[in-house]
């Protein structure tokens, strides 16, 4: 798509525990319990690439959607945004695979109130997409025939979908999966905002219903609180909208949260100085914590 800066995700789907961090036997069923729904599902996916092709599949249609409900993008055009720069044969067969599991996998989420446990308000049900056989293009490129459900394309048509700024989701690379699944559930979150309104935060109960929505299968907590913190590293790392804040596991009372804090989106922008979901470089980061040091608003980590 060319000017790809951000790309739309369904919310329910970036918070399910449907996304596979590890080694794991996908084709099996599952059924995991999160903070605030419980995914059944056919299978797992894999966060890479899987999660970054379906939702590249859902801005495409966001962008250019057809009266039939198909799209036909060559894999050329889907591989050279995934990977920077013309595919490679290993690449083409990666993203063939990667959309075979999308088609296969059947989900059924469903919301549960994260007081009571009992079933919430919402219900999600079906595939997520249909792949029809390659044609060959004019110019030798293989162009797919995709089809989201019908439930996708409303959720992105009439939903409020998470914006996932696509270089940054890009930048995770597959040593890094804990990191990048955590930073998507973290894209997906309901933040508020905090003070005079120029930074937003929020916090995650640390347990068994977050380590089933992020697909983590250690087998003591404190293992799994000892990655978390490893990944909330990382993210700052790799998303500098977090490291001009705060992410980290704390100890509150006799419980454990993730603890985050961000500047707004107006206020991430004017740090900038521009509007724009592509990283920052080296030299823009510099830039930002000089700005960060002179505004007591913001806590720079």
């Amino acid at each position: 798509m060319g000017d790809l800066q951000s790309v739309r995700a369904d919310r329910t789907l970036s918070r399910a525990g449907l996304w596979a961090v590890g080694p794991r036997q996908l084709a099996l069923p599952i059924e995991a319990r999160g903070l605030s729904e419980v995914t059944i599902a056919s299978g797992m996916l894999q966060t890479s690439p899987d999660f970054d092709v379906l939702a590249w599949l859902c801005e495409r249609w966001a962008r250019q959607p057809t009266p039939s409900g198909v799209m036909r993008p060559t894999l050329y055009e889907l591989g050279s945004d995934l990977y920077a720069g013309p595919p490679s044969g290993k690449d083409y067969a990666t993203l063939r695979s990667s959309l075979w599991r999308l088609a296969w996998v059947t989900v059924q989420i469903y919301g549960i109130d994260a007081l009571t446990g009992e079933p919430g308000d919402f219900e999600t049900r079906g595939g997520l997409l249909d792949v029809g056989q390659s044609r060959t293009h004019g110019s030798g490129q293989d162009r797919i025939s995709v089809e989201l459900d019908g439930w996708l394309r409303r959720a992105i048509e009439e939903g409020a979908p998470v914006r996932i700024p696509w270089q940054t989701l890009r930048q995770f690379d597959r040593n890094h999966q804990l990191a990048k699944r955590l930073w998507i559930y973290l894209q997906a979150e309901r933040w508020r905002q905090c003070g005079d309104g120029s930074v937003e935060g929020c916090w995650i109960a640390v347990g068994d219903h977050l380590e089933a929505a992020l697909g983590m299968t250690y087998g003591q907590h404190r293992q799994a609180r000892a990655a978390l913190k490893r990944a909330c590293a990382t993210v700052r790392n790799v998303d500098a909208r977090y490291a001009a804040g705060h992410l980290a596991v704390a100890r509150v009372g006799k419980t454990w949260r993730i603890q985050a804090e961000r500047p707004t989106w107006d206020t991430w922008c004017q740090l900038r100085g521009r509007t724009t979901h592509a990283p920052p470089d080296d030299a823009e980061r510099r830039r930002i914590q000089a700005k960060l040091a002179s505004a007591p608003f913001l806590r720079a980590v």
